[in-house]
């Protein structure tokens, strides 16, 4: 972006770091980020006390310690989800839009490039995070390049070469330690777990991981198998045991073609024997018309999910958050006992205007000590943003309403709960409210000083309104880009 020029002085410089943005072509009007919202939180019934229909908030984000992980201003549209944290605690590994690695304008093939995401790799900032950057890779973040001639799947009684696998669609990334990724990725017959070492990636293009199958279908070795689906790994905190989703959609994430989904778990010791083909693994639930988001509590005792409601014998309007306990009595017979103690800990109260296709309650976490649990629901909270997605908390016996945890006026995605009890997530929120106030002020004092040094003759007022049009370029983001930012209330 060219940089303005101020009569006939030096350059007035932009904010610091937003480089090679775009000025949008629809200018969004800037929202008032001091003020406080109206809430609608009243869901089931309870003894407990009506809560508060005001919700203050610090700028336009509940208040609490918020920081950025990600602050690419390279696109006007790439979405960072699912992020997690390396147990060393010193990376975050994500998916992504093809191709923010490099980063390409998503304008053309916009589907595929929603629909094909790779897997990224980013130092958590130290110190954080003050300034916009102009792309992921000045970030230090790095693409794990899948290589289709290291990668190979044994299908229909031969080996199959994944010619494909670097630029095709992967996701549900997490670490199986500090070297080793899981990660699901599309075959011939569907979606299947697959691991990397990512020790070696670097920025160098020759720099490519081999993917090892994990699970394979038994039918995949058979002429005609059916398309089934591996999807969002969950590892337990022991590190013996692989959470995963197993699924009959015709397309993955499409809720109208799913057919009996249902989650299931490997026992580690096994994976990827004969490739993938004699890995152990047994189902936990019953097959439903949507389940996803398994994780596991601190202790591996319980695992939490989100599922339509037919698993508790009702409708299938939306999904509420289930748990049930994991016990591996009946392993060695094949046999598990389905819906282990099943709890249901949410139970949304539907009023006019909500969405008809129902609220969706998803992505739950434990906190560290079990006593709550934390949670992604499009619920009205407050009552202008039906659609939006926000993080929300409830005890982790269900036995209280659901209170809004952060709040922002978009979408909050992807919760990560983490030991000391900050959350990392995913936030079409755009720059922080107090980020923008530091930039302004910056700008403002840089105009200042370049009309002082170069007599430019600007007033107060015109220095002000320059200083404010160089906000509005990052005001652009909120909605637009899914950052990454850690939380802690």
């Amino acid at each position: 972006m060219p940089v303005p020029k101020v009569g006939s002085g030096n350059p007035v410089p932009p904010l610091e770091v937003a480089l090679n943005m775009k000025w949008p072509n629809n200018r969004f009007l800037l929202l008032s980020y001091f003020v406080l919202l109206t809430v609608l939180v009243t869901v089931g019934c309870t003894s407990k006390e009506d809560p508060s229909e005001v919700l203050p908030l610090c700028g336009n984000h509940t208040c609490g310690d918020l920081k950025m992980v990600t602050t690419d201003t390279s696109s006007d549209g790439f979405h960072y989800l699912n992020p997690t944290l390396s147990p060393d605690g010193s990376r975050i590994l994500f998916s992504a839009d093809w191709k923010a690695i490099p980063s390409i304008e998503r304008y053309d093939e916009d589907a595929f490039y929603t629909q094909h995401r790779q897997m990224i790799v980013i130092p958590v900032p130290d110190p954080y995070l003050e300034d916009p950057s102009s792309s992921l890779r000045s970030q230090d973040a790095m693409l794990i390049r899948i290589s289709g001639f290291l990668t190979s799947v044994y299908i229909s009684g031969s080996s199959v070469n994944l010619d494909q696998a670097l630029n095709d669609r992967k996701g549900g990334p997490i670490w199986m330690d500090d070297e080793n990724v899981i990660f699901w990725m599309n075959t011939p017959r569907g979606n299947r777990l697959f691991t990397s070492d990512i020790s070696g990636i670097c920025p160098d293009p020759a720099c490519n991981a081999a993917a090892l199958p994990m699970f394979m279908e038994p039918d995949d070795a058979t002429p005609n198998g059916g398309p089934f689906h591996h999807m969002e790994p969950a590892l337990s905190p022991d590190g013996n045991w692989l959470l995963f989703t197993r699924s009959g959609c015709a397309i993955p994430d499409s809720f109208e073609t799913c057919t009996n989904v249902d989650l299931r778990v490997l026992r580690m010791d096994t994976w990827g024997l004969d490739n993938g083909y004699d890995a152990d693994v047994l189902p936990l639930t019953t097959a439903i018309s949507r389940l996803e988001k398994p994780r596991w509590s601190p202790d591996g005792s319980k695992i939490i999910f989100s599922a339509g409601l037919d698993l508790d014998g009702e409708s299938t309007l939306g999904t509420e958050i289930f748990t049930i306990d994991f016990d591996t009595t009946g392993w060695d017979t094949g046999a598990l006992t389905l819906n282990n103690n099943l709890d249901r800990l949410t139970y949304t109260k539907y009023s006019s205007g909500d969405p008809i296709v129902g609220v969706f309650n998803t992505s739950p976490a434990f906190t560290p000590d079990m006593s709550e649990v934390y949670f992604v629901s499009s619920r009205r909270a407050p009552s202008i943003t039906l659609h939006d997605r926000n993080l929300w908390r409830i005890p982790a016996d269900g036995s209280l309403d659901p209170e809004i945890l952060f709040f922002t006026r978009a979408d909050d995605m992807d919760l990560e709960v983490q030991a000391d009890g900050s959350i990392l997530f995913s936030s079409l929120l755009g720059f922080p409210t107090e980020m923008l106030d530091r930039l302004e002020d910056a700008a403002y004092q840089d105009i200042v000083d370049d009309n002082n040094e170069n007599n430019t003759g600007l007033t107060e007022v015109e220095m002000r309104a320059l200083a404010s049009d160089q906000r509005r370029l990052l005001e652009f983001f909120e909605g637009v880009m899914a950052q990454l930012y850690f939380f802690t209330p």
